[in-house]
């Protein structure tokens, strides 16, 4: 292989650099803050209406892409079979810096974490077993729907035995 095309392959990233968006170029990561998730908002962000007797508060869309930005690195867990609290939750993943676990209705959790590599580790590192039961992780979306019992979709691992080394 000549020095031309050494550089050109060594600029592809990987497949699941590529599906997570990590870049190992990135060796500094920002650390976000667990401690304060309020929104300060100001007079303008909001619009309070009435109708009927109802109010309505209406958020304008900076308001509601904050609220957004502040669910980055956010993960919905759930023990099938079992719950589980923070301590077997932290024991299995040992991440380098802290993260929040929120209770939500039917044995899910809100996973949030301070940076990025531990929320990619664990999403990457799968499966998850606690118990000798599964851990079903999925990245939050605002399609997420802790009312129903059991996950409307899950994220598969595929154990291909014996693959050759260039689908890799």
């Amino acid at each position: 292989m000549d020095c031309e095309n050494f550089d050109q392959a060594k600029s592809f990233a990987s497949y699941k650099n590529m599906v997570t968006g990590f870049s190992e170029d990135h060796l500094e990561e920002k650390i976000l803050s667990l401690c304060n998730d309020d929104i300060n908002l100001l007079e303008d962000d909001i619009s309070v209406s009435e109708s009927e007797g109802i109010p309505f508060i209406d958020f304008f869309e900076h308001v509601q892409a904050l609220a957004l930005k502040s669910m980055d690195y956010t993960l919905v867990v759930k023990v099938l079979g079992r719950r589980v609290g923070y301590n077997g939750l932290y024991s299995i993943w040992k991440p380098s810096h802290p993260l929040k676990l929120i209770d939500i209705k039917n044995g899910y959790f809100l996973v949030k974490f301070s940076v990025r590599s531990d929320y990619i580790k664990v999403m990457s590192d799968g499966p998850w077993t606690i118990f000798v039961h599964y851990l079903m992780v999925e990245p939050w979306s605002m399609d997420f729907n802790p009312s129903q019992a059991k996950p409307s979709r899950i994220m598969p691992w595929v154990c291909l035995p014996s693959l050759l080394i260039t689908w890799y």
